[in-house]
């Protein structure tokens, strides 16, 4: 990666710690919409007192842990706070998405589809290493970061008692391997070899088929996927139990230096929700701790299951549009010849009765909290972000509107709704927060369903400015002065839990940042389903895809709140509908 370093680093802004001050009147406008008159004014009472007090300590220990990191000041703590998290992987971490099989549909076995991606996963691997991955830039020509992008190889995250730690393997060419789960068993398949050469795309659909003609058994081993199923501090028990046996150990250090892994799985996989669920959501076949794992499905689907806590959404999409734009292309023939071995090792294991029964246990626990989610899926083909652009306003404000309409029409209220701003233009820049509820999109709201009914060209200007105004919070978080991440640095710079406690764990506070609808909007061609889990277990994880003739959406919640979002993709889709008719578009 030096040749990206040396060549982006000079062309990549730092990122910025924003002005107290105007963090602290920005943060008025944004709980305006959110919080009661009452709220709003004991809060605003809490931060001058702030200001004046810890804000000022806090601010100025953060201006200087910014000047003393060679990278962003935001980097370390954030991939700190996902490390600190102690739940389910699968439903708090974690985001899952599946391909859409125009992409490989000419590629026809399940082994060939897997012999291709592992081969392309390679290419892109070794481009790393050696500079010839292309750097990338915005539309308007400026490069973007590129540091997080070795991440997706080699790394895997490790379970701690309070704190989890984030594991990166050496990045070299040579005697290279992905790990194969397939019929209840691990392989170590090997992809370079001693000169850091790729092994042909035939070689390794062989050693496929050889892994695949095993008969799948159950001696214990289909288990081990449940140590990274269950919550963060009991699979740290399971781990340190399994590798309290050398050869155990052994494995899992196998599978964490693997570039990544990629499993066959054989749930269901007949609807989209099918496929999505199953990525995500079905831990028997995925070890969930590994950043990038591939998933096969039953009838070849082909799906990604990351985490987390080293790379973001854009980056994934971007990496794995460049894989699938060219993978019909590449490979459009079957290709035959007889079984092979010869890159194929076994991963083995040591499991005595006692930690069967406590992958048994855990296996209970991940399912129980597997089923408790649901997730919906749906197209809205009506509305696309072509028609969208003829009201001459950024598609992303356009959608936001219409979400705001639906919160409306399905709780009678708006509540806060999260939104990721990518911040690549930094050097390594990670996501700002844009609370997506503004003051402006509630008046428009409540116009749009006042029973006395403001005429349509007043509505028109209201929609305007509501749409004028989450454009500029979006610039506001890219140009880095965004208000939800400074707050969460003020907030680790504190030595101990009382300072500034008293702002921090306002009402008001705690209603913005409640994450009812946590969103992303990422808007690939290649992208069949996306989903991740609530934020908020009362609320929902959306994903949005705006396409040029088309809306994706899926919906996550706990399945108590099953009803609310179908609803809730219902009222999305209505109110899409209704403001191409409000802007005769």
């Amino acid at each position: 990666m030096e040749k990206y370093k040396k060549e982006l680093l000079p062309n990549l802004k730092k990122l910025p710690v924003p002005e107290l001050q105007e963090t602290l009147v920005e943060l008025n406008n944004w709980l305006r919409p959110v919080v009661s008159l009452e709220q709003l004014r004991s809060f605003q009472k809490k931060a001058i007192a702030f200001r004046f007090s810890d804000g000022l300590l806090l601010q100025k220990d953060l201006v200087d842990y910014a000047e003393n990191t060679t990278g962003s000041w935001l980097a370390p703590l954030w991939e700190e706070s996902y490390l600190e998290g102690r739940g389910y992987l699968q439903t708090e971490s974690n985001f899952g998405l599946v391909i859409d099989e125009y992409y490989y549909d000419q590629v026809e076995s399940k082994e060939a589809r897997a012999a291709q991606l592992i081969y392309q996963m390679g290419k892109i691997y070794l481009s790393l290493l050696d500079g010839t991955f292309p750097i990338e830039y915005t539309k308007s020509k400026q490069p973007v970061d590129m540091s997080f992008y070795t991440n997706f190889f080699k790394s895997c995250r490790i379970p701690g008692v309070e704190r989890d730690s984030f594991f990166k393997g050496e990045l070299e060419a040579a005697d290279n391997y992905v790990v194969i789960f397939a019929k209840n068993r691990y392989f170590r398949l090997a992809t370079t070899n001693s000169l850091g050469e790729l092994y042909p795309v035939e070689q390794l659909q062989e050693n496929l088929k050889f892994i695949l003609s095993f008969e799948a058994e159950k001696s214990g081993e289909q288990l081990i996927p449940y140590v990274t199923g269950v919550e963060r501090t009991h699979s740290n028990r399971l781990y340190h139990q399994l590798k309290e046996t050398s050869l155990n150990k052994q494995s899992l250090q196998s599978i964490e230096n693997g570039l990544f892994i990629l499993s066959f799985s054989d749930g269901k996989d007949e609807s989209k929700e099918d496929r999505i669920t199953e990525v995500l959501l079905n831990t028997s076949h995925q070890f969930l701790s590994k950043t990038t794992q591939a998933v096969i499905t039953k009838n070849g689907f082909i799906g990604f299951n990351m985490e987390h806590t080293a790379i973001d959404g854009v980056p994934t999409l971007n990496l794995l549009t460049k894989i699938f734009d060219s993978f019909n292309e590449e490979y459009t023939q079957q290709i035959t010849g007889e079984s092979a071995s010869d890159l194929v090792q076994k991963i083995e294991w040591s499991l005595t009765d006692e930690m069967t029964g406590a992958l048994e246990e855990a296996k209970q626990l991940a399912e129980v909290e597997n089923g408790s989610y649901c997730i919906k899926h749906q197209v809205v083909s009506e509305v696309g972000k072509e028609r969208m652009k003829k009201a001459n306003v950024s598609p992303d404000a356009f959608f936001h509107i219409s979400l705001a309409m639906a919160q409306q029409t399905v709780f009678g209220k708006l509540r806060s709704v999260y939104e990721p701003v990518a911040m690549r233009m930094y050097y390594e820049g990670r996501t700002e927060s844009a609370r997506s509820i503004s003051q402006e999109k509630k008046q428009f709201v409540e116009a749009f369903y006042n029973e006395e009914e403001p005429t349509k060209d007043e509505l028109v200007e209201q929609f305007i400015i509501a749409a004028n105004a989450h454009s500029e919070r979006i610039r506001q978080c890219q140009n880095g002065q965004g208000i939800e991440r400074h707050l969460f640095g003020l907030q680790k710079m504190a030595l101990n839990p009382e300072e500034g406690n008293v702002f921090f764990s306002a009402e008001a506070l705690s209603l913005l940042t409640e994450d009812f609808i946590s969103t992303t909007g990422i808007p690939y061609e290649i992208v069949e389903s996306f989903s991740f889990g609530p934020v908020n277990k009362a609320g929902f994880g959306l994903y949005y895809g705006i396409l040029d003739e088309e809306v994706i959406l899926t919906l996550s919640a706990k399945n108590i709140y099953e009803d609310n979002a179908i609803q809730l993709l219902e009222a999305i889709s209505e109110a899409l509908i209704s403001l191409t008719i409000l802007l005769d578009i």
